[in-house]
């Protein structure tokens, strides 16, 4: 189903809704409905530095599925680190 014909059956079941309210309700499910089934897939990259261990990571950034540093694919870690830095 297209936009236009979403936003026709909106406006059919609520008259008083406005085209600019349609629009924003319908990209905000279409947000969430990406962000549900992480149906998007994307790569960010930064720069590092050395002796830090946390970094803020962008606000589209859902799910992190792998790093790689240096064209090398860093494991996840399973279990605790050796040694913990607490923030």
């Amino acid at each position: 189903m297209k936009q236009k014909q979403l936003h026709e059956l909106i406006q059919s079941h609520h008259p008083e809704m406005k085209e600019g309210e349609i629009r924003l309700r319908l990209n905000n499910a279409l947000k969430e409905f990406c962000r549900k089934t992480r149906i998007l897939k994307g790569a960010f990259k930064f720069t590092t530095e050395v002796d830090k261990r946390y970094y803020g990571l962008d606000e589209k950034i859902i799910e992190i599925t792998n790093v790689d540093y240096d064209g090398k694919t860093i494991e996840r870690l399973s279990g605790r680190p050796d040694e913990r830095d607490l923030v």
